[in-house]
C-alpha cells in the first residue's frame, strides 16, 4: 500500500474528523516485526524521554535523568534497546498527519471543529453544498481552515485553500497525537489511497 490513507480521528483527540495520514512504511514494518503497535498514552513519560534520545545513536544510561532511566527500563519491547548500560532508541513517529477534514455543511460550528486541529496539522471542511452565507468562507480563511466542495461524483472543488501547517518545534504532544492516529490506522486497516480530498500537508521530519 502506498500513498495517503484516511482514518477516523481517535476518541478524545480534538473534534471528530477524518485524518489523512502518510504511514512511515519502514517504521511500520519494523514495529510489526518487533510485535509493537502504537505507543500508548500511558507511556507519556516515555515519549518525553524518547524526544531526548537521538534515533539510532547509543547513549550512556548514566547520562539520563532518574525519570528518564525509569522510563527506559519500563519501555515495551521494540521501542529501544538497553544493553550493558547503553540505550539506543529505535522508535520514530510512525506516520505524518497531513490533513484533518471535517465532513459537514460549512458553518461556524464545522469551521470550529476543524480549527481545533490547528496545533497538529492542516485542516479543512469538506462540504456537500456551497455555504449559504458567503462570509463563512472569509471566516474559514481567517482561521486558516480550507473549504472543499464535494460534488459527489469524485470531484472536489477548492473554495478556500487551507493554511499549510508548519511545526515550530517538535514536541512529545505532537508525537503522542501521531501515535493516536497510528492506532486508528491499525484499528481500521485502510486499504485504499486517498484520492477524493486534496492533501495539503506540512512536513513532519522523521524521528
Amino acid at each position: 500500500m502506498t500513498g495517503p490513507v484516511q482514518v477516523p480521528s481517535p476518541r478524545g483527540y480534538y473534534r471528530a474528523a477524518t485524518l489523512h495520514l502518510t504511514i512511515d512504511h519502514a517504521e511500520h514494518a519494523r514495529r510489526q516485526a518487533a510485535g509493537l503497535g502504537h505507543i500508548r498514552d500511558s507511556h507519556c513519560a516515555l515519549l518525553d524521554t524518547l524526544m531526548a534520545l537521538p534515533p539510532g545513536i547509543p547513549v550512556d544510561h548514566d547520562d539520563l535523568t532518574e525519570r528518564q532511566q525509569n522510563a527506559v527500563r519500563r519501555a515495551p519491547a521494540g521501542i529501544l534497546d538497553l544493553t550493558l548500560g547503553i540505550v539506543t532508541r529505535h522508535a520514530i513517529r510512525p506516520c505524518r498527519v497531513n490533513l484533518a477534514t471535517v465532513h459537514a455543511t460549512c458553518t461556524r460550528d464545522s469551521i470550529g471543529r476543524a480549527t481545533s486541529y490547528a496545533p497538529v496539522c492542516t485542516r479543512a471542511v469538506v462540504t456537500p453544498t456551497p455555504p449559504r452565507r458567503m462570509y463563512l468562507l472569509s471566516e474559514a480563511n481567517y482561521w486558516g481552515v480550507g473549504v472543499f466542495l464535494d460534488h459527489g461524483d469524485g470531484g472536489v472543488e477548492t473554495l478556500v485553500e487551507p493554511e499549510p501547517w508548519r511545526p515550530k518545534r517538535h514536541t512529545p504532544a505532537a508525537w503522542r497525537f501521531a501515535e493516536a492516529a497510528y492506532a486508528s490506522y491499525l484499528s481500521h486497516t485502510p486499504n485504499t489511497e486517498t484520492t477524493k480530498t486534496p492533501s495539503h500537508a506540512g512536513e513532519q521530519p522523521r524521528g
